[in-house]
């Protein structure tokens, strides 16, 4: 037979059966090379499924590691401005404190002194004022008994010149007396 060949002869393949036995082959061909597209595009998918989910997870992971970190560390911070804010107005109030105490000792301390003070000065004045009083009245007794003494002179004087004119009056009355006597005798003796 002109055309065919010995494979299709031996085949029995020969005329229209030859050409359904190529169609066959090729649609058998079109299937295989169709199951491995489809094949490798679900495996394409799955496995890009599987990296967008891996993908998806970690992103989500790591959004959440990375928040969870965020507030972690703002809520340390937090804690540490928060503990810082009470330390700071501890040893606020404890300044104040202290320079409240300094202050009140300060001023107990400028109380004692003029208290002291004023004590010292009152005793001060107190003695000055009975130095004084004593001095005047030494002064006063001193001037009385000056003046005592000056009358108890003038007193003494004042008798002195009183017997001493009494003893004039009586040498004065007995010279008198005398001349009296004598011009009495020398009367009498004449006649």
């Amino acid at each position: 037979m002109p055309g065919v060949g010995k494979g299709q002869v031996a085949a029995g393949r020969t005329g229209a059966g030859a050409d359904g036995a190529n169609a066959a082959g090729a649609a058998t061909g079109l299937a295989a090379t169709a199951g491995f597209f489809a094949a490798a595009f679900f495996a394409a998918g799955f496995l890009a499924a599987g990296f967008f989910a891996a993908a998806f997870l970690a992103a989500g992971f790591l959004a959440a590691g990375f928040f969870a970190a965020a507030f972690f560390a703002a809520g340390f911070l937090a804690t540490a401005f928060f503990a810082a804010g009470f330390l700071a107005t501890a040893f606020l109030a404890a300044g104040f404190f202290a320079a409240a105490f300094l202050a009140a000792g300060f001023l107990a301390a400028t109380f004692f002194a003029a208290g002291f003070l004023a004590t010292a000065f009152l005793a001060a004045g107190f003695f000055a004022a009975a130095f004084l009083a004593t001095g005047f009245l030494a002064a006063t007794f001193f001037a009385a008994g000056f003046l005592a003494a000056t009358f108890l002179a003038a007193g003494f004087l004042a008798a002195t010149f009183l017997a001493a004119g009494f003893f004039a009056a009586a040498f004065f009355a007995a010279g008198l007396a005398f001349f009296a006597a004598t011009i009495s005798t020398s009367l009498s003796g004449e006649r």
